[in-house]
């Protein structure tokens, strides 16, 4: 055995990996950073060594049951998704031959088990658009963030890393340019003349906003003490919920994946075809669209006994129909 080499110092080099091999988004590569220091500074805490050519699964499986019991990781998918950073890790160490067997690799994962995905209704849709006051430039803002999520269903990181040079306009209407995305599935997305207004009021509002040239973001904070900078995630978030609990939808499930299911939900009754919205949702697979569907109206009515069926049941004789 070579000299210790904690898993600090590898860090960088796995970093690159996940980077250039993997082609890892930005905000995957971070969690599975921030988890392995994690990991390490509770090895070192527990008196386990950090030296990951030492360490295996019993150390991992000591990290799990901590992480329930007394770090308060209760739900299944906040622990898969750290096991999954620590398991990435020590395959890159087989990778790079730093270790000859990936001891990991028949850790268990905790059963992930999806909510069924929610809706707004065509009545909160009203009200949360009727919400904003226009009258402010901040009002402005908000209604066009809440008429692209509708009319494009973006993710949350997805709008948040939006510029203005994403946008190309033609006439009443805008083309949407999503570009780095989960799984990499690059799409266009075309807004309606309705939502196309509001974003073209915002952009030219977003000219007297923001002074600084090299600032492209599409939506920028507001705050009165601090120059005009991009909105996080949870900004956006943040305004929805806000907007939300103004117009008494009080729901713990506000959040901008809400107004994504609705974005395909409503395609759907539509009348488009569930492989055209997977397109549009950038689903790497047509399986992760149909949860979506699931609870659309026009599939309900599909899948419930029609009243026929029930008035049949209901006839007084008993001959057949």
């Amino acid at each position: 055995m070579t000299d210790a080499l904690p898993i600090p110092a590898l860090l960088n080099s796995f970093e690159e990996y996940l980077r250039v091999m993997l082609g890892r988004r930005p905000g995957t590569i971070d969690r599975y950073l921030s988890t392995l220091n994690a990991f390490s500074a509770w090895l070192a805490s527990k008196g386990y060594s950090t030296d990951p050519r030492k360490v295996g699964r019993p150390e991992v499986e000591a990290w799990m049951k901590d992480l329930y019991y007394h770090q308060g990781n209760l739900a299944n998918i906040t622990r898969a998704t750290k096991l999954s950073a620590i398991k990435c890790f020590w395959r890159y160490l087989a990778y790079t031959g730093l270790i000859d067997e990936d001891p990991m690799e028949l850790i268990p994962a905790p059963k992930v088990k999806r909510p069924m995905p929610k809706k707004f209704t065509t009545a909160q849709l009203r009200k949360l658009f009727n919400a904003p006051d226009l009258s402010t430039p901040m009002g402005i803002r908000d209604l066009a963030i809440l008429k692209l999520m509708y009319g494009s269903g973006p993710r949350a990181d997805e709008i948040r890393r939006l510029n203005i040079d994403d946008i190309q306009l033609d006439g009443s209407t805008a083309y949407i340019h999503y570009t780095d995305t989960k799984g990499g599935k690059e799409r266009y997305v075309r807004l309606r003349s309705n939502p196309t207004r509001a974003l073209l009021r915002w952009l030219t509002v977003r000219e007297e906003v923001v002074k600084d040239p090299q600032e492209r973001s599409l939506f920028v904070s507001m705050a009165s003490n601090m120059p005009p900078r991009r909105l996080s995630t949870v900004g956006y978030n943040r305004i929805l919920k806000r907007y939300a609990e103004l117009v008494g939808i009080r729901d713990e499930r506000v959040f901008v994946h809400r107004m994504r299911t609705t974005f395909a939900t409503d395609l759907y009754d539509l009348g488009f075809g569930i492989k055209e919205i997977s397109i549009l949702m950038g689903h790497n697979s047509v399986k992760t669209t149909e949860r979506y569907i699931a609870i659309s109206e026009t599939a309900l009515k599909k899948t419930s006994i029609p009243d026929r069926r029930w008035r049949e049941l209901e006839r007084l004789d008993d001959s057949e129909p």
